[in-house]
């Protein structure tokens, strides 16, 4: 039996037991977590971000946010009174994209990704080159809670969000689909 204990206090041992405690249900919903649909496309990342904004409109959703991270790649969150999906986008080369698409509902909605990814397929062949994200109705969201801090990404106004109110007065902390943190200038108002 001591033996037993000692085995258990060794480091790798401990990492070992508490995983095994994990209940089968927990282990299936994290693994469930990194199930998505991955496509590459040969186009730059400008055209790319233009053109899921035009399928997610065209298909009554919308981005909701829109994060750049600092090694080039994008993150975009969007959700509806059903969905949240997220989407990123990683630069391959100057003319090619990967995009890796996540929805669920109560479980993974993976015929929706299909059909984003076919509706962008068909999208990407179609607009302009000239196209772009249309910011219009974003605001920036900010690395830190200053207008003179660096613009981390946009949030469209009137979509859902979750927010807190930051340390510094009329400003919101949220968290962006990569986990991490930034500021929106604003308060929250109760409906």
């Amino acid at each position: 039996m001591l033996a037993l204990l000692m085995l258990c206090t060794l480091p790798g041992c401990v990492a070992m037991t508490t995983v095994a405690a994990v209940p089968g249900s927990l282990v299936g919903a994290v693994a469930d977590q990194f199930v998505g649909q991955e496509v590459s496309v040969a186009y730059n990342m400008r055209h790319t971000i233009a053109s899921i904004q035009s399928v997610l409109q065209s298909t009554s959703l919308d981005i909701d946010i829109l994060e750049m991270q600092k090694d080039g790649a994008y993150m975009i969150g969007f959700s509806n009174n059903k969905l949240d999906g997220t989407i990123s986008l990683r630069k391959q080369t100057e003319r090619l994209t990967t995009i890796y698409i996540k929805v669920r509902a109560n479980t993974r909605e993976e015929s929706v990704e299909s059909a984003i990814i076919s509706l962008l397929e068909q999208e990407l062949k179609s607009l302009p080159d000239s196209a772009q994200f249309k910011k219009e109705r974003y605001h920036k969201l900010m690395d830190a809670p200053s207008t003179a801090s660096a613009s981390v990404g946009w949030f469209r106004q009137g979509a859902r969000l979750s927010a807190e109110q930051s340390e510094k007065h009329d400003w919101l902390k949220i968290k962006l689909p990569s986990g991490t943190i930034a500021y929106l200038k604003g308060s929250i108002v109760a409906r």
